[in-house]
This record gives structure tokens, sequence and C-alpha cells, in this order.
């Protein structure tokens, strides 16, 4: 009996092989770039339903990423890694930054305080609506591969725990390639498939939450990524997460040595979740 062919939703091709058996569906591998991704794939009127739901909403708000202080240590992260790959950004006078799926708009708040000229984009109105008064004007409400952007119109943008959501993650990635300044970077995290977690936990990794995560990535398939969207110069690394939510409830030993071998992962590849810093490919022309 032969297994159906689905279709990679990076590279379109339909080589793959069986990764996980779960309890509505499976996880399969692209044979070619390396993408994991969910099978059968949901309809963006069922995703939608589904983030339109209140508990899910309920989840975030009640997670650690929607806490002042995650968000202010996302932002001082995100300084960093501005300064080390384009300092001359950082003081600009006139800096433009855009952030794909800004939810309520934490990250934002720190930014337009920073001096930014911001833009965030969100698929739930019902999320954009709850943001601050302050920057709820500034959230667009919609698919960003649908709005309507000028193109060389920022600066920065950010992409932070979304490309994993998406259905077509190619035609988001080339939407964004166009909406970068000839001289700006793009910045995504999403989890690793190749973390020290996701191997140890196997289907029980905790990011494996089909429909919300549909998409499973590792260094390569996000370079391919990349690669297919455009972008010609791009840097990945990996990193140790902020807190180890799952480990709250262990004694406090144990919580240190854990916590200590995580700080150590980003060394072999093998932290928590990808950062790619990606290069607008006008930049070199």
């Amino acid at each position: 009996m032969f297994s159906k062919m689905y279709r990679c939703p990076v590279c379109e091709q339909t080589s793959h092989k069986d990764l996980y058996k779960l309890d509505n569906g499976k996880l399969i591998t692209c044979k070619n770039c390396q993408l994991a991704f969910y099978v059968p794939r949901p309809t963006s009127e069922e995703l939608a339903d589904f983030y339109d739901q209140q508990s899910y909403r309920e989840d975030y708000t009640q997670s650690i990423m929607s806490s002042q202080d995650f968000t202010k240590n996302r932002y001082q992260e995100l300084k960093r890694i501005i300064a080390k790959y384009h300092p001359d950004l950082l003081k600009q006078n006139s800096k433009s930054f855009l952030d794909i799926g800004c939810g309520l708009g934490n990250l934002l708040q720190f930014a337009i305080a920073d001096g930014w000229q911001i833009t965030g984009t969100e698929l739930s109105p019902i999320a954009a609506d709850q943001a601050d008064k302050k920057i709820r004007n500034h959230i667009l409400v919609g698919d960003i591969s649908a709005l309507d952007l000028p193109e060389n119109s920022f600066d920065l943008i950010t992409i932070y725990h979304v490309i994993e959501h998406l259905i077509d993650p190619i035609l988001t990635l080339e939407k964004l390639q166009k909406l970068l300044k000839p001289d700006g970077i793009l910045f995504i995290e999403t989890p690793n498939l190749n973390s020290l977690g996701a191997r140890f936990r196997g289907k029980n990794w905790s990011n494996i939450i089909p429909p919300e995560h549909i998409n499973y990535f590792n260094s390569k398939s996000l370079g391919n990524s990349l690669e297919i969207a455009g972008f010609d110069e791009f840097i990945i690394v990996t990193n140790a997460p902020y807190k180890i939510e799952v480990i709250s409830t262990w004694n406090k030993l144990l919580q240190i040595v854990v916590s200590s071998i995580y700080k150590l992962t980003p060394l072999l590849g093998l932290g928590a979740a990808l950062q790619a810093v990606a290069f607008s490919s006008l930049k070199s022309k």
C-alpha cells in the first residue's frame, strides 16, 4: 500500500519520511530541505477559528511570554544582536521597526520608548484591540502576506515564534524580504527541532502542539527557507531559554543543574530556539 504524498510547504517536494505519529495526524520530514511539518495541513479558516478561541488567548496571557520581564529581556537581547550585526542601525535618528505577530504589542512598547517608529501586525483583532492605547493605532490586523505595505520600508523586521504557525512560510518570508530597506535586517526566532529538549523528549517535546505549530525547523531547513525566499546572506545560531517552565516544580538543586546544562547547549547548536539574522538581498546590489 502506498503512503500519501504531501507537498513540502518550503521546497514543494513530495519525498518525505514519517517522524512521529500523533493523535490526529503525524509529523513528516521532507527529505529534500529537512523541514518537519504536520499533516494533514489545516486550512486558513480552521486556523482562524483556533486562534480566536478564548482558551487560546487565555493560555498566552497566562504564559511567561506575556510578562514584562520576559519582553524586556527579549528586547535587550534583540538590541545586542543588532549591535553585533548592524551597529549603525542603533545610531540612526530615524529607524523603522515592524513586528510580525505582535500580539498585545508588548515588544512594541519597549521599541517606541527607545525611539523606533513602530508597526505591528496581528491576525487576531481581539488581541490587537487589547493592546495598550499608545500603540494600538500602530497595529495592523491581518496576514502580513495580504497587507498592503510599501516595499523597502523597514530597517528592522522581527518575527518571533510565528513561522512555525504558518501554512505558507515561504510566502511570508518573500513578503518580508520585499519590505526591508536595502540595508535592513530580518530577525527570526522559532523552536529548534534539533534542540536538546526536542532530542530528549521526542514526540512529547513541548513544542509539538498542532494545529498551533505546524512547521518544525532545524538550522538547515530554516536556512533553506531563507534561500528559497530570496535571502542571500544570513546567520543562524541557537539560544538558551529565558526560563525552563517544565522544571519549575523540581527541587532547587536539580533546577540549577539542568539550567546550567541548558546554558551550554547553544555552543553545540542544541539551544532551545533557532535565531536567524537575515540581511536584505538589496544590500550588496
